[in-house]
């Protein structure tokens, strides 16, 4: 592909993530590579790329922008800009787990217990920001203390990193769930590339009263969204906990932090804040081992 269309968003960080989000994987658009990077202190740039101007301008219509909103289209340079979009995404270390690119095969260190291989066409959904890492992070602390989940659970998977990287880390079985159709077949692709296919069952699931998570019971929960949504969600996941059951939640930026701890912590739960990461906070949630559905 030559000289495509580049569609470009400046936005401050949480609306620049649920933007690229909608692009990766909430839209029906045409796009043939999504891309965010930071564009100063607290804002973020979002890079999506079109065959043509109409599928740049058509998906830009789909947004319904705020007026203040900067934006505009242009045509790029005669250039691979897919390729180059992804290699221009470094590698991410965490733990045992290295998250790299096609690109970046040969750099994969000889100590990376757990290395998983993810292509950069949906950048939201690579790693190559603080909420993925700091759930990497914690999986690996996980690990490293010998816990041993039985039943798991990565609501809204995404691209599947965290379903490959605890089918991978932990040995076990991982259901993996989006509301996109994309997501679930991104999921399945990935999986089957880093050989852990067998492991992970994904399914296009709308939170828990959809028919594979219904009265269902997880040991481990991972839900990497965002404030808004895991809040909403509080106690629907709190009640698909096990006793005794740990939840990584991320997609929190850190002055959101505290309001999703309460929500949490309202429904009796245990909740551990983990080091900001780029302006993003992880929290492990665990509930108490006595502790019954809904108290």
């Amino acid at each position: 592909m030559t000289q495509p269309f580049a569609l470009f968003i400046r936005a401050e960080k949480s609306l620049a993530f649920d933007i690229s989000d909608r692009l990766g994987f909430e839209m029906e658009t045409d796009a043939l590579a999504v891309s965010i990077f930071e564009d100063g202190p607290n804002t973020m740039a979002v890079q999506a790329l079109f065959e043509t101007e109409a599928q740049a301008l058509a998906c830009l219509g789909y947004l319904k922008l705020p007026n203040n909103i900067e934006h505009f289209v242009t045509q790029l340079p005669d250039e691979d800009w897919v390729s180059l979009s992804q290699s221009g995404l470094p590698p991410v270390r965490a733990g045992r787990f290295f998250i790299y690119g096609e690109h970046d095969a040969d750099k994969i260190p000889k100590d990376a217990e757990h290395p998983i291989r993810i292509e950069a066409g949906m950048a939201f959904g690579t790693g190559h920001h603080g909420t993925t890492k700091g759930c990497l992070l914690m999986l690996d602390d996980m690990i490293s203390r010998g816990d041993a989940p039985r039943r798991i659970l990565d609501l809204g998977c995404g691209a599947g990193i965290l379903a490959i990287a605890a089918a991978k880390g932990l040995n076990k079985a991982v259901i993996a769930t989006d509301i996109d159709p994309d997501a679930k077949s991104v999921t399945e692709v990935n999986a089957k590339q880093n050989g852990v296919s067998q492991l992970i069952d994904a399914h296009v699931a709308d939170g828990f009263d959809s028919p594979v998570l219904k009265d269902q019971s997880f040991d481990l929960i991972f839900a990497n969204i965002l404030a808004g949504p895991l809040m909403g969600l509080a106690p629907d996941i709190a009640n698909a906990l096990a006793p005794g059951g740990q939840v990584v939640l991320s997609g929190i930026l850190d002055e959101l932090a505290d309001d999703v701890s309460a929500a949490f912590g309202a429904q009796g739960l245990s909740i551990s804040p983990q080091p900001s990461l780029s302006g993003w906070t992880s929290l492990l949630g665990i509930k108490k081992p006595d502790q019954t559905a809904g108290s």
